[in-house]
């Protein structure tokens, strides 16, 4: 029986091999990014990006990339760089000399932040700016679960599961919400739901909300303004609607880019100020 079971399998897998080669030979992907047509990553059943599973931690990276190669070519993902120490222990900026230890960056020594630690999973260049807009801009939100998976793996090498109670995706003003049709933060951590080794949303662990923050009044986009341009464009553009679940809550907020930190400050700011006893921040891409 187990001897049938695994020959039917076999044959599915084989089958599956043909489809997929098919499909490529006839419809070829093209990269997300540069536009140029690749050889998807799914047309190797071993590494389907729909059906492999995450068990470890140590399969996060890896998978996330595989998922990225089903939709970008080989060149653009290689392009993307992970943040890595040594770096600001407060906001996350790395340093370019690769010997010192982490250390509290002048821009945190002159102007301390209201959050308590802000982490990323990548640096906010030329090349992940590019994919990052075609998720937001563009409507491709297949793209949503790679960048999820990149999410948690930092999540988790920054964070116990009992240090936050919630976490929080930094909220759109509903007319840009109707505009773009989803909220890009919010989509990274729902699929975190997907991958049930690692879920962090059991029971007792921390809690994806929507509804507690607010973005009160229509701010224009924080993209290509200077640093004290997007301090006045977010001033008092975010509320929290529910105090009381936020009161005495260690807190996660998260966004897309980090890059002069006022939005996720603000944030910050107007959760401290309901009560949170602390502020965190993790997001998906930072400047440096």
């Amino acid at each position: 029986m187990h001897r049938d079971a695994r020959a039917r399998n076999a044959v599915s897998v084989w089958l599956r091999s043909i489809w997929h080669t098919l499909l490529d030979t006839i419809f070829p992907a093209k990269c997300l990014v540069c536009r140029r047509f690749f050889q998807s990553a799914s047309a190797n059943p071993a590494i389907d990006p729909v059906t492999r599973t995450v068990a470890d931690i140590r399969d996060l990276l890896p998978q996330a990339h595989r998922w990225l190669r089903a939709l970008c070519c080989q060149e653009c993902v290689k392009a993307l760089t992970a943040i890595s120490e040594p770096l600001c222990p407060c906001c996350g900026m790395i340093f370019k000399e690769p010997h010192n230890d982490n250390h509290l960056c002048g821009d945190c020594i002159l102007q301390p932040k209201k959050f308590h630690m802000a982490r990323a999973a990548m640096v906010y260049d030329q090349q992940s700016m590019a994919i990052i807009h075609r998720f937001k801009y563009a409507g491709k939100t297949q793209l949503a679960k790679p960048f999820g998976v990149l999410l948690l793996n930092t999540y988790l090498r920054y964070w116990q599961p009992e240090a936050i109670d919630l976490i929080l995706p930094v909220p759109l003003h509903n007319q840009k919400f109707r505009h773009r049709g989803f909220n890009q933060s919010y989509l990274m951590v729902d699929c975190w739901k997907t991958i049930p080794a690692l879920n962090p949303f059991r029971a007792s662990q921390p809690r994806l909300r929507t509804d507690v923050l607010s973005r009160s009044k229509a701010t224009a986009s924080q993209t290509g303004l200077g640093r004290q341009q997007r301090l006045k464009n977010i001033k008092g553009a975010i509320s929290v609607r529910m105090p009381d679940t936020v009161y005495a809550r260690k807190i996660l907020v998260v966004d897309d880019v980090y890059t002069t930190g006022a939005t996720v400050n603000e944030c910050a700011r107007a959760l401290l100020a309901a009560g949170a006893a602390q502020v965190d921040v993790l997001t998906l891409a930072r400047a440096v």
